[in-house]
């Protein structure tokens, strides 16, 4: 999984497999865990 964080809009898109994870109005300190949330949603999603 990759990430790209942007310090101007303050969006967080994490490119996994199966799907692409979007989140807005995220903080520095939150980028791990949302990492790992997205994570956990591409273990658990159903094909």
């Amino acid at each position: 999984m990759n990430y790209h964080y942007s310090t101007i809009t303050r969006t967080l898109k994490v490119f996994g497999v199966k799907m692409t994870h979007i989140f807005s109005n995220v903080g520095v300190g939150e980028i791990e865990e949302l990492v790992i949330n997205a994570k956990l949603k591409e273990a658990t999603w159903r094909a």
